[in-house]
């Protein structure tokens, strides 16, 4: 039986689960008021191949902590000693509040204390100078400022506990029963995971094709913490436990869980996750401390939020601005992140692994040497409205090893997106409603200049409502050969070092397209509200082949957004939806069709100031309170007006 819940909405940040069946879309037209819509994918997407997205990030929102312990440290020099202990100190749901001024900390800082939150004055005020490091949980990586309650729970070494998944693998299931449940109490985080598979694919030559290893599976081999051979992975909540029966949020969503791969389940201690705890508003420049700025591990509903990420060193290995492991319900928003300033390897400034339900939402990558990079198996996150300038590696976001499934990729103002092959396979992933806009403030970069690149194994991507626009792109569609200059590249087998693997005609057979804009197909690609460039076009739907077909969809309408239920508090005046082919007289014209807005993650960048304390280097002097307005509960952005809609939220 379904139920229509009938809930008061609001012009805010606030995000609700959604599930609309087909029949409902008339209703929810006749109801919703004006600016506020669903972001199911129902009519669009078949439900083999998305999922709903509604939930990623911090559950309920970030919390606004009010309760500050002990006094506001001062700045100073030393050890990061006084800010560690104050940390370890502070109450359940408080804040240890750092002044403004610059903080020299000659080691790193060791967050491991659930419930608390670290805040500055604003992050052009409290800057943190991190010239040592700390290193720990449970893995290999040293890091200037480390999130992370406990040791223990890595999946290539042991986690914490394992056991046999015996039963419940369907789409949609929500019980499922595992082989034991020591130590699983509802609220606990849950990795499902199953053997890799031996061939290519499943349920056919050519489908899902699931590996981590070297060349026919990827040129160089991949996974680094999720288990061995375990490369299929979705995170979940536990919300109840009967016996070994197990009730999770989200249900099962991946659509190639079986039997015959031998199923598994894992999880840690509660003494192993550090949950709820955040740091806000203030300056990391980790420079000095060549290694990771902030490393999450084991964490879940965390956050960073309005925080400037700086490294002007270079070039070293292992240089992650932002690095997640085992991350669940976490978010990263409406911060800034800039460098290195000498391209080398391994660089890259947000890169999550063994994660799910993540959210990076309304950030500014700058100068960076690679931006967003997805790594080992990762599932069911949003990727956001971040804006990205002056990259110096292909594919601002680069799917790079194993296992990125049915992630969401919603608004973002990138150069090029890459599916690359040289650590795994990556699948149903969706793109909606992005701006790529190639060299417009970006140089051609290395490797891979395509708008959407799909390597070989890159399969069932969904591709709807985006804008693709340069002078640069010739070419509409390119299969199975490099070139650069094209809107779409699908199937070669790239550049990699390593194992060869072949070009693969399954890219492009799979695929979704549908209401993407492109200045290539475009007649009048500066015009206010071009109309020739927007393709729904019947034959790029794989609405024939044999296995995760999607129909045609019947209408050309898209919604506003596949995870938010109504415009963000923090997009101010921006239009909403910002990018799309329904969107006319844009403030960008130029190879856009007027179908693209400046974001507001772009806006903050152009219309901030540089900080004369790093010479030439056009650092901003970033504060997401100036650029969005105060953050409340639930994510960036001002205080929301007062109820304007109705929203249906549906249960079964």
């Amino acid at each position: 039986m379904l139920k229509l819940v009938f809930e008061c909405g609001s012009s805010g940040a606030k995000r609700a689960a959604w599930w609309l069946v087909p029949s409902l879309i008339g209703v929810w037209a006749v109801v919703a008021q004006s600016g506020a819509q669903a972001q199911s994918s129902a009519g669009i997407l078949a439900a083999s191949r998305s999922t709903s997205w509604s939930s990623a990030g911090v559950q309920g929102g970030i919390p606004s902590r009010t309760t500050r312990c002990g006094s506001v440290i001062a700045a100073y020099s030393g050890a990061a000693t006084t800010i560690n202990n104050a940390i370890a100190a502070c109450g359940t749901n408080q804040y240890v509040e750092l002044g403004a001024g610059t903080f020299t900390l000659s080691s790193g800082i060791v967050f491991s204390k659930s419930s608390v939150t670290l805040r500055g004055a604003g992050a052009n005020l409290t800057k943190l100078v991190i010239n040592g490091t700390t290193s720990g949980c449970g893995v290999f990586y040293n890091s200037a400022f480390r999130m992370c309650a406990g040791s223990g729970n890595i999946g290539t070494t042991a986690p914490d506990h394992s056991t046999t998944w015996t039963a419940g693998y369907a789409q949609g299931t929500s019980v499922i029963t595992l082989g034991n449940t020591t130590g699983l109490t509802p609220g606990s985080t849950l990795y499902l995971d199953q053997l890799n598979d031996s061939s290519d694919g499943w349920p056919s030559a050519g489908d899902i094709y699931q590996c981590d290893g070297s060349a026919p599976c990827s040129n160089q081999g991949g996974n680094s913490f999720a288990r061995p051979n375990r490369t299929t992975l979705q995170l979940t909540g536990v919300t109840a436990v009967n016996g070994n029966q197990v009730t999770i949020s989200p249900p099962v969503f991946l659509p190639d869980f079986r039997a015959s791969q031998s199923p598994g389940a894992w999880w840690g201690n509660s003494s192993s996750v550090l949950t709820s705890s955040g740091v806000e508003d203030l300056t990391i420049d980790f420079s000095g401390s060549g290694a990771v700025g902030i490393e999450m591990v084991n964490a879940t509903n965390s956050w960073v939020r309005g925080v400037r990420l700086i490294f002007i060193g270079g070039p070293g290995s292992f240089v992650f601005h932002t690095l997640i492991i085992n991350g669940f319900h976490d978010e990263v928003r409406d911060s800034y992140f800039y460098g290195p300033t000498t391209q080398g390897n391994t660089q890259y400034a947000y890169t999550p692994h063994v994660s799910g339900s993540l959210l990076l939402e309304n950030n500014i990558f700058h100068h960076n040497v690679s931006a967003m990079i997805p790594n080992d198996p990762e599932s069911g996150s949003v990727y956001a409205y971040n804006y990205v300038d002056d990259i110096y590696y292909s594919g601002a976001i680069q799917l790079h090893s194993t296992g990125s499934i049915m992630n969401l990729y919603e608004g973002n103002n990138i150069p090029s997106y890459l599916g690359d092959i040289l650590h795994g396979t990556h699948y149903f992933e969706t793109l909606f409603r992005n701006h790529i806009d190639g060299y417009a403030h970006n140089q051609p970069q290395v490797n891979e200049n395509s708008g959407i690149t799909l390597l070989t194994h890159n399969r069932f991507f969904n591709l709807i409502g985006n804008v693709i626009g340069h002078s640069h792109f010739t070419t509409y569609q390119a299969n199975g050969v490099q070139t650069p200059d094209a809107i779409y590249s699908f199937g070669d087998q790239g550049t990699g070092s390593g194992g060869a693997v072949g070009d693969d005609s399954n890219v492009a057979r799979t695929v979704m397209r549908w209401g993407n804009w492109d200045s290539v197909t475009s007649s009048s690609d500066s015009s206010s509200n071009d109309q020739t460039g927007t393709r729904f076009v019947a034959s790029e739907v794989p609405s024939g082949i044999p296995n995760f077909a999607n129909p045609v969809p019947s209408s050309q309408a898209l919604p506003a957004s596949l995870f938010r239920s109504s415009k963000p508090s923090y997009f101010g005046a921006v239009p909403w939806p910002a990018i799309g082919p329904d969107v006319a007289g844009s403030d960008i014209t130029t190879a856009t069709g007027g179908h693209a807005n400046k974001i507001p993650a772009r806006l903050c960048f152009e219309n901030t100031g540089v900080d004369s304390a790093y010479g030439s280097r056009n650092i901003r002097a970033f504060n997401a309170g100036t650029c969005y307005g105060a953050p409340v509960s639930g994510g960036g952005g001002v205080q929301p007006a007062a109820p304007s809609n109705l929203r249906i939220i549906s249960s079964f």
